[in-house]
């Protein structure tokens, strides 16, 4: 069987309508592989959005060539956690080095991400927003 490349790749397209609406989720756990992914598709993606540590970061920007940033764009769930985990367990775990069954936290409720807007023309990013919303005190949430 013969593979044939897609018409259009992160690395080689540079039309507008293949960077049209294009996000890249970069799922990892090192900060520096999500700036160097940044840095790489820089103008060839509408968005890099890191991933995966589920603590937002404060670094959201629009890149030189137009590509929306930010490392990790934080989670959605229980914060009076650690990673949406009852905090007395993990620390068990942690602390005495047992299996201990994990169970998900219910407190300080929070929905994270972002608020990006595109451009429909360029598919070039023209804002980026950090969301960050408290669901136990909908008053209380910072948009």
């Amino acid at each position: 069987m013969i593979r044939r490349p897609p018409r259009s790749t992160p690395s080689n397209s540079s039309a507008a309508s293949d960077v049209y609406k294009r996000q890249v989720d970069i799922h990892g756990e090192a900060t520096s592989e999500k700036v160097a992914m940044g840095k790489f598709l820089d103008g060839k993606v509408s968005a890099v959005i890191g991933t995966h540590t589920h603590i937002q970061t404060a670094d959201e920007k629009i890149l030189p060539e137009g590509t929306a940033y930010i490392t990790d764009c934080g989670m959605t769930g229980p914060h009076d956690s650690v990673i949406g985990v009852k905090s007395n367990l993990i620390l068990e775990h942690f602390l005495k080095s047992v299996q201990v069954r994990f169970e998900p936290a219910s407190e300080g409720v929070r929905i994270q991400g972002v608020f990006i807007k595109v451009d429909p023309e360029t598919g070039k990013a023209t804002y980026i927003e950090r969301l960050d919303m408290n669901l136990n005190n909908a008053s209380d949430s910072s948009v």
